[in-house]
Order: C-alpha cells, then structure tokens, then sequence
C-alpha cells in the first residue's frame, strides 16, 4: 500500500512553544505509513536543525531576506533580484502596523496571498499548525482533499477575526487545538461548525526532558540567591511588562532574587527600557534563546508565567515535568494546567497579584517543597496524542 504523503505549514521554527510542539511531532511521526513534507514561510528558527532527517524539507515561500526588519529586507530583496517580494515586505509592514492580532493577520494576508505561489503538489492531507496565514495558505493555496487547521491559544483572548477566519474553517476538514477551555472558546465563536473541533495536547516526553536537564545550566553570573525563569517570546500576549513592576516592589521590599528570563521577540527594548525607568537591572537578565532550556528548569527555584493568554502553555507543561513551584496569572486557560493551592499558584493578572503570589513562594520554602511533591506523583508523558492527528490524516 503507498504512503499517504502529508504536508505540515508553518511559518518559522523559532523558539516559540508552537514550533516546538511541531518539531516534537515530526520526531515521533510514522514515516513508514507517511511521507512528509514541511512548508515553512521562512526556513529559519532554532529548532530548524531539529527536524527529523525524514522529512522533506521543502524551499521557504519568501526569501531568507524577507526576515529582516523593514529597512534592510527592502535593499537586499531589491539587490538579491526579487523587486516584489520587496514591494510585499513593505506593504506587509504597513499592513502590521496596528489593529488588533487578527485585523492584522488578515492585512498581511490579503497582500501576501498576492505573492505567494500555490503549492506544486498534491497531497493526501495537509496540517497548518497554527493560526493565520498557515490555515490561509493551506485553504487556498495548496490541492487536497483532507485539510486539518491547528489554532493553540484561546481564540476570543487571541482577538483573531471571526468575520474572516469563518470561511476558511468552512473548508477544513478538522480544526485542532491544545485544551478543552480552547475548544469552548471555538465551539462559542463557530457554534455552527462545532463539529470539526477536537482536542490534541502538546505532546510531552517526560524521559527526553529530564535526560536534557542533566547538562550544566550556565546562568551566566554569579548570583547565588533564589533565581524565577520564564521562558516566553518577548511579546505583548506573554505579559512580561506586568511582571516588571512586581519585581520592583519586591526588591522595594528587600527580597533577594533574580528573574532570568529565556527568549527572544518584539518587546526586548520596551522591556529593557521599562526595566531601566523601574532601576531593577540586577534583577532580570534576558538570556535570549536556549536550545535547550530544561538544565534551567531543573536549576531555578520558581517558574513564572504572567501572561495575558494562552492556549495550554507548553512551557509550563515542562515546568509541570521538571517538578517546579509555578506561578501563572489567571489568563483563561491556567486552570487547564494548575490546580491552585495544590500543585502550583494562580493570582490575579495585575502587578499587585503577581508580587503577592512572588513573594509568597520566594519565602515560603514548605510551600515550594508541596507544590514540587505534587508535581513529582504524576507521569505527564502523552506521545500516544499523535495518534488523534493519524485518526484525522486517515478519515478522509
């Protein structure tokens, strides 16, 4: 019997918990039932070289230079002979400028879908694997017969485009996304299309975490007090500024601490200048991306999460697996992840609540040590997940 072939999208693979939820897929796919390709906008991102060699790795739909911010992806695409993808990188920016995510998906979407070239191939089922132009371009511009869409954060907390985005959910097959509250959100927004939702958890690998974690964590100084990571795009949904002032009302306090914060994004110098007008520059250090940010899990005494929302966070899933006292705000979907008070602590999505809830575990050793037992009695280990994803590959 031949291989169905199958076609993942994405936009990039860098260090978000999207791309590594997609690469932790290809590294358990079925590649004696499937063929696979990867269709990336941009072929580009930390996790690129973790792709499993089996899959076919297709040329990105814009040029490396598209990347580059404004000014200089202009020139380049100019000097590289791509005149209009230079012209599309520009009204691109423009189109990004303001509104709310979805207003400006669907912006950038209307001028890039001018640009971009259908698909060469005809596949079995295709996989966008998150929101915006990957479902867009899967919908519209590739030829197949079963098509499967993956939103994975809270779609009415996201403020994405319902106006717009209903069509293209008309023509999936199935639309996947990460936790039960995320599904309400969409059986809520699609009432009437509620039947192509399902549920499929990021897929975790207990024993594949805790062997990465035994590597030296490199923190880069010397600190020796009580350390809080977060890792998180540097970017508005995260929450990061939120946080910022809590740090400085402890520090007011006189706790001794550090916030090591690992990622990359958008917001570094607002945060950086945030940080500055707050003068907490000995309390958080930017480590930027970390190929492997479990030794860090291991080594910090606390793991925050302040964001605005989330689908079901896959780094506080890691946080979960490594055994570490988490601090979330209750953004919609917290509860899907942490019973408050038993295995972790939920506080209210203000500065206020995040330094109450900071303090209290930065202080309270017996109550880091409950959270961390609670945490040690469960397997979180959920490979078998993937094979929800081959029940929808195979339907069609």
């Amino acid at each position: 019997m031949p291989k169905k072939r199958v076609l993942f999208i994405n936009y990039s693979l860098h260090s978000g918990g999207i791309e590594k939820s997609l690469v932790t897929v290809l590294s358990l796919f079925d590649y004696q039932t499937y063929d696979v390709d990867l269709q990336l906008f941009a072929n580009d991102g930390m996790f690129l070289s973790r792709v499993s060699p089996q899959v076919n790795l297709l040329p990105p739909l814009f040029p490396a230079e598209y990347k580059l911010n404004i000014r200089q992806a202009f020139l380049a695409l100019i000097k590289k002979g791509h005149p209009k993808i230079a012209l599309c990188r520009l009204l691109v920016s423009f189109a990004g400028l303001k509104g709310t995510m979805g207003e400006r998906l669907v912006r950038m979407w209307n001028v890039e879908k001018r640009f971009i070239k259908p698909s060469k191939k005809e596949y079995d089922a295709v996989i966008a694997f998150m929101e915006g132009q990957p479902i867009y371009y899967a919908v519209t511009k590739v030829q197949c017969k079963n098509k499967i869409g993956f939103i994975h954060g809270d779609y009415i907390a996201m403020g994405l485009n319902k106006d717009f985005d209903t069509d293209f959910i008309k023509h999936l097959n199935a639309l996947c996304t990460v936790s039960e509250s995320c599904k309400t959100a969409l059986d809520q927004t699609f009432p009437m299309l509620s039947n192509k939702f399902h549920v499929i958890y990021n897929i975790v690998s207990s024993t594949f975490m805790r062997g990465m974690a035994n590597e030296p964590a490199d923190f880069e100084d010397d600190f020796t007090g009580k350390r809080v990571l977060s890792i998180a795009r540097l970017s508005q949904q995260k929450g990061l500024d939120i946080a910022l002032p809590a740090i400085a009302k402890l520090k007011q306090k006189g706790l001794q601490f550090r916030w090591y914060i690992i990622g990359i994004g958008p917001e570094l110098e607002s945060l950086q200048a945030m940080i500055e007008e707050l003068h907490i520059g000995d309390y958080v250090k930017f480590m930027g991306e970390r190929a492997n940010p479990y030794p860090y899990l291991k080594a910090c005494d606390v793991y925050l999460q302040p964001s605005r929302f989330e689908g079901k966070s896959i780094a506080v899933d890691e946080a979960m697996v490594m055994c570490r006292p988490i601090l979330l705000t209750d953004f919609s979907t917290a509860a899907d992840q942490i019973n408050s008070g038993e295995n972790g602590m939920i506080v209210p999505m203000n500065s206020d609540g995040i330094a109450d809830g900071l303090e209290d575990l930065l202080l309270n050793d017996e109550r880091r040590t409950q959270f961390t037992e609670a945490l040690a009695k469960c397997d979180y280990t959920n490979e078998n997940e993937i094979s929800k994803l081959y029940t929808l590959i195979d339907q069609a």
